[in-house]
Formats: C-alpha cells, structure tokens, sequence
C-alpha cells in the first residue's frame, strides 16, 4: 500500500498540485552559467590569439593561414570545434546544401597530414563567414554572445540537476528528522538496487533511504518545464518499478515539478496519482512527505 496518509480525491490533488506548482527549478541566478562561459573562452584562448592574427588579410592568406594553424594543431578537433562554434555551430559535424563534412574524418586526415583536407574545411569556414567575424567583430565579445545562445539547450540538463539538488535536499533533511527521532538513517544517491525476484533485474534510483542497513525507501526526481509524451512514458515506467519494489517491501516515491505539468498535462497526472499515489510536487515534499515518511518507518506498511 502507499505511504501517503493525505489522499484527496484525485481531483482535490490534481487542483493542489498544479496550483503549488514551481515553473522551473532553476533560480535566475543559474539561467546562464557565465562561470562556464568565462572558462569556455579561456579554454580556447590560444585559438583566438591565433585567429586575431588572420584579421585584415586577403581571401587566399585567410583560408591558408587556417590550414597551417590546423596543420601544426597538437589537437586539430579542438581547432575545428573552436571554428564552428565562432559560427554558431556545435557537434560532430556540418552539414549544407553543397554537403556533409564529418569532423572526426576531417580531423583524422588531418592528422594523418592531409593538407588539401585542412585547405577545404579552411575553404569552407571563411565561405560560411568566418572571416567576416574575424575583421568585423570583437571575436571574444562575438564567441561570447555564441555561447550565452547556446546556454538553450544547456538548460535542458541544468534543469535536471538544480532539481535533483532540490529534491536531494528534501530527502536529506527526512533523513536527519528520522534519525533525531532514533531511527539509525542513511541517504545514499544513484543508488543501484536488484528486485527480490529471479528476473535478475536492477534498478538505478536518484535517492535511496536505508535503516538499519537495509533499503526502506527509494525516490526518483524528475522535472518537466514543457509538456509532451516523456511525462506519460515515466508514469507507465515507474507504475511498473512502483509495484515491484512494494514487493519486496520498498515504497516507492516520485517527486516531480514544472510548468510542464500545467493544464495540457492534467490527464497524466491524474493518472499517476492514480496509480503510484505517493506522488509529490516541491511543495507537497516539503509540508507532506516528512510525516508520511516517518509513519511509514513506524508501520512498516508498504
């Protein structure tokens, strides 16, 4: 049975949720990561000296000046990354209407010391505009603003781990009640644990409560800032993990937030609380999950 000793009507805890909602676990202050951008830029400072010294040159010095500096590059990938990246480009490879150029391919003739091949990627990056940015524009200030445009898709796992941190927090401080109450407690995060059945299977959680030694309690963290069908496959998957570890005598907890879970998801999340019931926001973590936590190391009743 669930550990959860509030259980509204779904519909009461659809409206408690989505009304106690927190939009996204990241504070603005994290938004964007200028630590890490700061670093980025001095971690490809030799490419930029090496690339200011290229600006005010002609069309043919600009593409031969790129070939030798990756001819004599002691990581030629760094280079080529460094390049694209000046051009808003970032991953293995680059791809146009006149073709597809495969970085690893491209690096590993160039080391081989395949000149031509440095010459084309050279041909390539001052046609894409390169040298353009190089003679109109501050280039740290320029791989700056790059960065801070890619900071998009660096949020996507931002947001995962500021809320993992949030959710870890929680746990922690259960961890220390129940212990201040006599329980002997431990917390243990990334935990791997087998199913007390002949599948062989295992299952790796985000956080883990111990007593005595042995597995009680186990959590999974996730946050949703969009819709879409991720949210309904994690709710079929972990209504399935959810009854295997009340099996063996584990409760099982999902702490989940975002503004994703607003309206356009009403129906998942009806449907979880449905099914795996010991389901909480931030909000209901902090007011409800200590005391159901703590009957539930009283009972023992999973």
């Amino acid at each position: 049975m669930p550990i959860r000793q509030h259980r509204p009507s779904t519909d009461e805890f659809v409206e408690d949720f989505q009304d106690t909602i927190v939009p996204s676990a990241i504070p603005s202050s994290e938004f964007i990561d200028w630590d890490g951008i700061e670093d980025e830029i001095e971690n490809y400072e030799v490419q930029i000296e090496a690339i200011l010294e290229l600006q005010d040159t002609s069309e043919e010095e600009f593409v031969e000046g790129l070939a030798d500096a990756l001819m004599e590059a002691n990581d030629t990938r760094k280079w080529i990354d460094f390049y694209f990246e000046i051009l808003g480009e970032r991953g293995n490879k680059y791809s146009a209407l006149e073709g597809v150029w495969k970085f690893y391919d491209i690096q590993r003739a160039i080391d081989s010391g395949a000149r031509e091949t440095a010459r084309d990627l050279a041909d390539i990056l001052q046609e894409i505009g390169l040298q353009y940015i190089v003679n109109e524009a501050d280039v740290r200030d320029h791989f700056r603003g790059m960065l801070v445009g890619m900071e998009s898709h660096a949020r996507k796992n931002r947001q995962g781990v500021c809320f993992e941190e949030l959710v870890g927090e929680k746990i922690g401080a259960i961890a220390d009640r129940l212990n201040d109450a006599g329980y002997f407690v431990e917390m243990d995060a990334e935990y791997t644990t087998e199913y007390n059945d002949e599948s062989g299977q295992e299952k790796t959680v985000d956080f883990a409560l111990f007593e005595d030694g042995d597995l009680r309690l186990v959590v999974e963290a996730n946050a949703y800032k969009v819709g879409g069908s991720k949210p309904s496959e994690i709710r079929r998957s972990y209504n399935h993990v959810a009854q295997r570890m009340r099996k063996d005598g584990v409760a099982f907890v999902w702490i989940t937030d975002g503004q994703g879970w607003a309206k356009s998801l009403t129906n998942v999340l009806r449907q979880s609380y449905d099914d795996i019931t010991d389901l909480y926001n931030l909000h209901q973590a902090e007011t409800q999950l200590p005391a159901d936590v703590e009957r539930f190391f009283e009972t023992g009743e999973v």
